[in-house]
This record gives structure tokens, sequence and C-alpha cells, in this order.
């Protein structure tokens, strides 16, 4: 079942809200570099082969929306990100990072928002950062701004992540998770990302899950369900706090990162974050 908020409400969306910036992090996060090649001889001319086309660009009715709702930080420069899907919810996302503090950044969004005659909520993220956000009722969507703390405190940092939300009948505070995935202990799927745009990430979905349980408990029990369903471990490492685990299947790669909830009364619960990634067919000439 899935539940979803009919109010239009700001504050009933900031369950939605306080993930946003952890899965637009999973997304930024670069891949490892590869490993250095033996030095080896020159080879010889290959025959010149034409470059394959790139993805085509982002629209730019959706940059312009963006921009247009969410005023860049002084010096930064918006890195559109396109559009996705948030439980369903059609969503627009961009990136930047600045070099100045989150509550710096924090501050000047609500006195933005705040002059355009808008009723702004924020919600700190315990870490320095934070999200600042509004419903438009008028345009029947959620405008939010999550901030991420980073850098010194002689030198600050900011993560920023401007995103469009269209919830016309509200943020769906629930998605419903993947049948090809096992399903823990306790599962909610709070929130589901589906892109959409054309390109390597087509059809690829990242998801933001709590479930009962440590996270070497549910590392032993997605190695054995993975297992069943076909799917190869390919790697992955173990921290005191955290299990990154990665799996492929045949066209098929899903990465699995479980992080514990500091949870100072009754069983441990587990944040896991999960990637899903379909390899996309060459066209070959």
């Amino acid at each position: 079942m899935r539940l979803s908020d009919k109010t239009g409400k700001v504050p009933r969306a900031l369950g939605l809200v306080g993930v946003l910036a952890l899965i637009a992090t999973v997304m930024w996060m670069p891949e490892a570099p590869p490993e250095p090649e033996a030095e080896a001889p020159e080879p010889s001319p290959a025959p010149r082969q034409e470059m394959p086309e790139p993805p085509p660009p982002i629209p730019s009715g959706t940059v312009q929306r963006l921009r247009r709702l969410v005023p860049v930080f002084p010096g930064a420069q918006l890195i559109p990100m396109g559009q996705l899907q948030a439980n369903g919810n059609p969503m627009e996302m961009g990136f930047f990072e600045v070099k100045a503090s989150a509550r710096e950044v924090m501050d000047f969004y609500i006195q933005q928002f705040e002059q355009r005659g808008r009723r702004v909520v924020e919600q700190p993220d315990g870490s320095g950062g934070g999200a600042v956000n509004y419903y438009d009722e008028k345009l029947g969507a959620l405008v939010t701004v999550n901030v991420m703390a980073g850098g010194t405190q002689v030198s600050p940092s900011a993560r920023v992540f401007p995103a469009i939300v269209e919830a016309p009948e509200g943020i769906h505070l629930k998605a419903e998770p993947p049948e090809m995935l096992p399903q823990p202990t306790g599962l909610v799927t709070v929130l589901r990302v589906d892109d959409q745009n054309p390109g390597p990430a087509k059809d690829s979905s990242t998801l933001t899950q709590i479930a009962r349980g440590s996270p070497r408990e549910l590392a032993g029990f997605y190695r054995k369900e993975m297992a069943v369903r076909g799917y190869s471990a390919v790697g992955g490492r173990s921290d005191k706090d955290v299990e990154v685990l990665d799996f492929e299947r045949r066209g098929e790669r899903v990465s699995v990162t479980l992080s514990a909830m500091n949870t100072k009364e009754g069983s441990p619960e587990t944040i896991i974050a999960v990637v899903m990634e379909t390899k996309q067919k060459e066209v070959r000439p």
C-alpha cells in the first residue's frame, strides 16, 4: 500500500526532503579511479572510427524553470542533473558547490524565498547542513534546496542540490520497492528515484530504505538472498558502521550501502541506499 500526503502542506513533505540529499550524494558519488596499467609499446594506428553521438542535452526549459524558482547562490554555477522520478513524482534536480558555509547558503535561500512571499520551512540535518523548502500551491510542486556542509572551520564549503518535485496531490511518503530485490524484516522504502534521462544512466533507480538490524546482519542477508536470485558478488567493503556490497547479473548491476542509524534505544536499524543500473545495449553499425 502506498501512503500519500494529500494535503499539500510542507511539513508533511519533510520526510522526503530529508532523504533527497542522501539520494543526490549517491547519484553524484564518483567512481573509483581505474587501476594504473603497465606501459606498453605504442600500437599501430587503428582505423578511424565514428564517435558515438552524445546523449541529447537537458531541455533548456527545465534548466530555466529551476533557475527561475531557485536563484543560484552568488558566484556559483548550476549544473543541471536532469529529470527524475521521486516516488512517482516528476523531479528536476541541479547541483553546485561553493566556498561558503552551509549556514550562509541556507540563510541566503531563506531570505530569498521569504522575500518572494513564501512560507519557508527549514530542516537541519544535524551535521551543519539541512534543507530549505516551500510548497508552491499554484505550481503544485515542492521547491527545495538541500545543503551539505563540507570543508573546515577555516575554509568551509557546501554542496547544494536544488530540486523541484511535482506534487499536485501531495508527496508520496512511501514508495514501492522493486520485486526483484530481497525484502529484509521491517523494510520501509522511503524514496525511489528513477532516472529517465537519455544516456548511460537511463532506467537506473536509486532507493532509500530503512530496515531493522545492523549493517553487518543485513549484509549477510543480502549476500545470501542476492545469490538465490542469480546475482554474483563482485566487490564491496566493510567498516565499523557501514557495509558496501556490489552485485552483478547479466545486464544488471546493484550496489547496496548499509549505514547504521544512531538509535539510542531499542533494536538497531539501518539506512539502505540501493543503486540499480541496467547496462545499455550497444548499437553496432
